[in-house]
């Protein structure tokens, strides 16, 4: 596939020497101030912003089920961080995972106290579809990358072979779907998950790392296993980017 112009998304940075050398701190700091980060205004528990009577429009936040603990984002799916997604994860353009990953460093840096026991991602089915060749795994390009920009080897990024959680077949696609379909998805998500080794999840706090939340359905299924197959103690995620809350009504209850 073609490898297209980096600068369809953020400017400069395939010319910037941090793209392939520099600190994950500063290439965050830069990035930041070209996106829109979740503020006070976010929601304590999804990162979503919270309606104008400060409740959050994210039923799952409500939800007694919710087996996820927390979900936090890089920044909201908007302008520059929505277009290097899409050409990361659509157009070709695969070396934007170095960017990606020395953005999820940086994050880590600036706002993990405590190191979690493993960072995983959101598994792809790594299955061959004969009419388009081998999976794409885009979150686990990402969490190669941000191995690879981490250095001192602080992060416990999982990149071993088989994955710490797997996908087992191909599942509905989620992307752009209404929340009644995002449910349907991540129930039938959380049915081809799997935890091959669970010793390595036994007891631990665990990461998830994926690209964008919208209600945090599939970031919850990916919980339920590593806590009930996986005998995890605490599941939290981290997105690059969290989507927007696109209701025109008041939460529901």
């Amino acid at each position: 596939m073609i490898e297209l112009p980096l600068r369809t998304a953020f400017r400069d940075c395939h010319d910037c020497a941090n793209f392939a050398s520099g600190s994950p701190a500063a290439c965050l700091a830069c990035v930041s101030a070209q996106i829109s980060r979740p503020g006070p205004d976010a929601c304590p528990v999804c990162a979503q912003r919270l309606a104008a009577d400060g409740r959050c429009p994210n039923e799952l936040c409500r939800s007694p089920r919710r087996r996820i603990s927390r979900i936090r984002a890089i920044g909201y799916q908007t302008g520059s961080l929505r277009r290097a997604i899409h050409s990361y994860k659509y157009d070709g353009a695969r070396s934007w995972s170095v960017l990606l990953g020395r953005l999820l460093v940086g994050w880590l840096e600036q706002n993990m106290a405590d190191v979690p026991g493993l960072i995983v991602a959101n598994p792809s089915y790594r299955g061959e579809d004969r009419s388009v060749g081998p999976a794409f795994c885009h979150a686990e390009a990402v969490l190669r990358a941000a191995a690879t920009v981490d250095v001192l080897h602080r992060w416990p990024f999982d990149v071993a072979t088989p994955a710490a959680i797997v996908k087992t077949r191909r599942t509905l696609k989620s992307a752009d779907a209404q929340a009644w379909s995002k449910r349907v998805t991540a129930t039938e998500l959380r049915d081809a998950l799997a935890v091959p080794e669970p010793r390595r999840t036994a007891g631990r706090s665990i990461l998830v790392y994926d690209d964008i939340c919208t209600t945090g359905g599939q970031l919850d299924a990916i919980a339920a296993c590593l806590l009930d197959e996986g005998g995890a103690t605490r599941v939290e995620g981290i997105v690059l980017a969290r989507a927007p809350w696109r209701g025109t009504g008041p939460p529901r209850h």
